[in-house]
């Protein structure tokens, strides 16, 4: 079941090996690695399996940024299937959030806020101008006076933080925001204690979707591979919400 069935990821990552060229622009650079592993490290769960896949990387000064990965391609998913008219997306990366939102009938425009001009110039190097999507090359905490249906902060490198309460303070006060969700919430979620989380108002759409996405890695045979969190920062970031969704 999506996201976690094989072909589709693997569709999903061809596609993209295809559409995007590998070059350096300043300090970042587009590489392709060609991953033949023993697991797969995907969303929420770490398997045993051979895999041979070629996979694209945005390496900055110091780490990489990203990989179209099948981590990428199942944490993203449900973002992408629920985001509806205009959308805000804080982090550009190599762009397949965005072009996977442009895609969508019900999604009227694409608003994406990213800092580092090399990544945005890698971007447009490689899928151009697209009448939906507007790339704002400016410090996304400084943008302000929009109102969004949907708005996606992606800036975490694959990882649960404290920042998520912060970030989700601050762009609630910039901006005019119906739905707001963070990499890793459903992960976030689904780590949580029962006994504190009943304490907190937890928006709608976050428990739709982690419910959504729990079912998926249940029909896809993946529970017993499934990853929690570390919980002395899962209850961290819970209190933190508390304070702000209470």
């Amino acid at each position: 079941m999506k996201p976690y069935d094989r072909t589709y990821l693997v569709d999903k990552i061809n596609e993209y090996n295809n559409l995007i060229s590998l070059g350096k622009i300043g300090s970042f650079e587009i590489k392709k690695v060609n991953e033949k592993k023993d697991f797969i490290n995907g969303y929420m769960y770490n398997k045993k399996e051979n895999i041979d896949l070629s996979i694209l990387e945005l390496h900055g000064p110091n780490n990489i940024w990203m990989k179209i990965s099948p981590l990428e391609i199942e944490s993203s998913y449900m973002f992408i299937k629920y985001a509806t008219g205009k959308v805000g997306i804080v982090g550009l990366g190599l762009g397949y959030v965005v072009q996977e939102l442009a895609k969508k009938d019900d999604v009227t425009e694409v608003i994406v806020y990213e800092i580092e001009k090399d990544i945005v110039d890698l971007y447009y190097t490689n899928f151009g101008n697209n009448p939906k999507i507007k790339v704002i090359n400016e410090d996304a905490y400084k943008v302000t006076g929009e109102r969004f249906d949907f708005f996606y902060v992606d800036i975490y490198e694959y990882k649960l933080t404290k920042q998520v309460v912060d970030d989700y303070n601050k762009f609630n006060e910039l901006h005019d925001i119906k739905e707001y969700l963070f990499w890793g919430v459903e992960h976030f979620l689904l780590s949580c204690k029962y006994e504190e989380i009943v304490w907190v108002y937890i928006p709608e759409i976050w428990m739709e979707i982690s419910k959504n996405i729990f079912i998926a890695l249940q029909d896809s045979n993946l529970l017993e591979y499934y990853r929690q969190l570390d919980e002395e920062l899962v209850s961290s970031v819970l209190a933190g919400f508390k304070a702000v969704l209470d």
